[in-house]
């Protein structure tokens, strides 16, 4: 009843389960704010997230990307008409096509979106919260590479620019965006330090900067390479409007593949930067900090890797 007259509201399903749900939920809160469309609303979400400093150019490009595809599977106008069965039938079409913990994302930035909506009272409940997910496999990392395919890698490399990239990788455990963005002020030869700074154009991966010791392989080459700007890979390639300002992914996986290790990609060689250190004893809480991750995630990774401690012996 509004001032006093019946006001009825279509629930817009005809399966008998969602209706009663629905019912239910209108006859707790009768009244929501006026909400955009799905794609306008995603939009508005994206927006608000980058303005917040929660999202980086990149990451707001995928998850708007994972917010259009469940927008076109559902097919509805209105977020309110979304039903916890939408979002389970978009989980299962996900894990037939990727990884589980890549679906896990999607839904995540699901339950992110309606939280959003439901703040702002255009949606009366978040129907992803319903959704049970599958248990993840949490085992470490297994693709890394043996020392000795590291080193033959960069040594038989010809082209100065990849043999740059497979330095930052394995040497400095940098990812993709990090080394097409590095610029000169980064490398400090002196003090035999890599500094991963926040510039114009590029902000690392959760607004930390990081500083990262150079190893000796690293600063003998890089004294040859010499110093370039504005950027240390390709200074001649502006930015424009493709998410990389310059892709190595071709030149890479075509020397992998001459090198009969096709499997190798730029991410290997950050977790080979990783797996290595571990597995000499180093500090896992070092390691989460040169590689920039939370230590939870480097001990979840890579803990397996220690070798034994010596520790044990001196206790008893």
């Amino acid at each position: 009843m509004v001032h006093g007259k019946r006001v009825q509201v279509s629930l817009r399903t005809d399966d008998y389960g969602e209706a009663v749900v629905k019912a239910m939920e209108i006859r707790a809160d009768p009244f929501l704010s006026t909400a955009e469309p799905l794609r306008a609303e995603i939009d508005a979400f994206i927006e608000y997230k980058v303005a917040q400093n929660e999202y980086s150019r990149d990451s707001a490009d995928s998850k708007r990307y994972a917010l259009q595809e469940f927008a076109s599977f559902v097919n509805k106008a209105e977020p309110s008409m979304i039903f916890t069965a939408d979002v389970e039938r978009f989980y299962k079409r996900l894990q037939g096509r990727v990884a589980e913990s890549t679906a896990q994302g999607y839904i995540t930035t699901l339950r992110s979106f309606f939280n959003r909506l439901l703040e702002m009272r255009k949606v009366r409940t978040n129907v992803v919260k319903r959704v049970k997910l599958a248990r993840l496999d949490t085992r470490g990392r297994t693709d890394y590479c043996s020392p000795v395919l590291r080193d033959k890698l960069i040594a038989k490399c010809k082209r100065e620019d990849l043999k740059f990239v497979l330095f930052c990788g394995f040497h400095a455990g940098l990812r993709k965006k990090e080394i097409i963005e590095a610029r000169p002020d980064w490398f400090d030869l002196t003090k035999g330090l890599i500094h991963v700074r926040k510039t114009e154009t590029f902000r690392p991966k959760d607004r930390d900067e990081r500083t990262i010791p150079m190893t000796k392989a690293f600063k003998t080459f890089l004294k040859a390479y010499g110093e370039r700007s504005p950027f240390m890979l390709h200074p001649e390639v502006p930015h424009g409007e493709s998410r990389y300002r310059w892709d190595f992914r071709r030149p890479w996986a075509e020397y992998v593949a001459e090198h009969k290790c096709a499997k190798v990609t730029p991410h290997i060689a950050r977790h080979t930067f990783a797996s290595l250190l571990a597995s000499a004893g180093v500090s896992i809480y070092k390691i989460a900090q040169w590689l920039g991750d939370d230590v939870r995630v480097v001990q979840q990774h890579y803990a397996k890797l220690l070798p034994k401690d010596a520790d044990i012996e001196a206790a008893f």
